[in-house]
């Protein structure tokens, strides 16, 4: 694997571990590497407009699968240039440059990084991207540590830490853990289509039989394609989400990506209910619920309509359900109470689902609970 590291490392070290260069200086061409680690912290301010010109080559860089590190601590701009100016997703960010010690990981997969370097933070993230992973956070639930896919590649951001040397052997070692396993894509298995004559020779006790079989294959059918509700994330599970609504018979209002909420519903008269969903490897904080949040008083003090917030969340998604804890943190629910939104986790969506195909609930029914 190739890697380069920039602003962080030794020269010395290149030969056996990677490629370092300066941040004072212009590095080769980042797309021919797998693996990018900068430190921000190295980048003068006269250098901005300089490294914003290697922006074409993270597109590259990303769209080719690489990962990058990037150890922050504010950010700057002067002369229309900023330190994240080489950054292609740069302006979905927003920083606010405050200083703090209290780091608390949010991120089972990113846990071996924050178990093993001391970090402090001089920033968090007031925006960020809507696909954004929080891996760690501070005492408020402000995210001071993000990992955003981006293309098909990642970019983790980290707050600061004086163990910069333990750091950069932790990532060039273990770094790559961090991303998710992509499953290989299976081929699709096309049968042959059956002659209109088969039926003709087929005897009662088969026709019997395969009208059983149909039935069957149908209801599991139904339970194998929702069943992914406990443990999907990200577009997958709203996608999942919205279906399940769909057979539950309720009428669904896709959002556009750029709105902070998912998708509506009529509830009922002119009450819609507006939903986000979460898939987390944890349970909700309050930073969590900041779109729906957003979207909700955008709605109701802007738009003048009748709104009720619903968040829909995956919690602790890697777990066995029966093992997962609360599904939101105490700061998220007295702001889940203040503006009477309602929680509704993936599981129970899952239930009612199964409960409606044995009739045991209907739609009117299930729209009630949002009231």
């Amino acid at each position: 694997m190739r890697i380069l590291c920039w602003g962080i490392g030794t020269s010395f070290d290149s030969p056996r571990k990677y490629l370092y260069k300066e941040m004072t200086t212009v590095p080769p061409t980042i797309f021919d590497y797998e693996l990018v680690i900068i430190d921000l912290r190295e980048m003068s301010v006269g250098w901005y407009a300089a490294h914003a010109q290697k922006k074409p080559e993270f597109e590259k860089f990303f769209k080719s699968g690489g990962m990058c590190y990037v150890i922050i601590d504010g950010y700057y701009k002067r002369d229309f240039a900023s330190n994240f100016g080489w950054c292609p997703f740069a302006d979905e960010l927003e920083i606010e440059n405050k200083s703090g010690e209290t780091v608390t990981c949010e991120s089972m997969d990113a846990k071996f990084i924050f178990d093993s370097i001391k970090f402090s933070w001089s920033c968090f993230f007031s925006k960020c991207p809507k696909n954004a992973i929080v891996l760690a956070s501070n005492r408020a639930g402000d995210p001071i540590s993000i990992m955003v896919p981006y293309e098909s590649g990642n970019c983790i951001f980290l707050p600061l830490t004086d163990e910069t040397d333990k750091l950069l052997d932790l990532l060039i070692k273990e770094g790559l853990n961090i991303i998710p396993k992509r499953e290989e894509e299976k081929e699709e298995f096309v049968p042959t289509e059956i002659p209109s004559w088969v039926p003709a020779f087929l005897t009662e006790t088969e026709l019997k039989l395969l009208k059983t079989r149909n039935e069957i294959d149908e209801k599991l059918g139904k339970y194998n394609r929702f069943r992914p509700l406990f443990w999907e994330t990200g577009d997958n599970l709203q996608k999942l989400v919205i279906d399940a609504f769909k057979e539950l018979g309720i009428k669904v209002t896709k959002l556009p990506k750029e709105s902070h909420g998912d998708f509506e519903f009529p509830i009922n008269g002119d009450l819609i209910g507006a939903c986000e969903v979460k898939g987390l490897s944890g349970n909700a904080n309050r930073q969590d619920l900041r779109q729906l949040l957003d979207y909700f008083i955008e709605q109701r003090d802007i738009e003048k309509r009748k709104i009720q917030g619903i968040f829909i969340v995956n919690h602790f998604r890697k777990q066995n359900p029966t093992e997962r804890g609360n599904p939101a943190t105490e700061d998220a629910l007295d702001l889940i109470q203040k503006y009477d939104f309602r929680l509704m986790t993936t599981i129970e969506l899952y239930d009612c689902l199964m409960k409606f195909w044995e009739n045991k609930l209907t739609t009117d029914v299930f729209l009630k609970r949002f009231q």
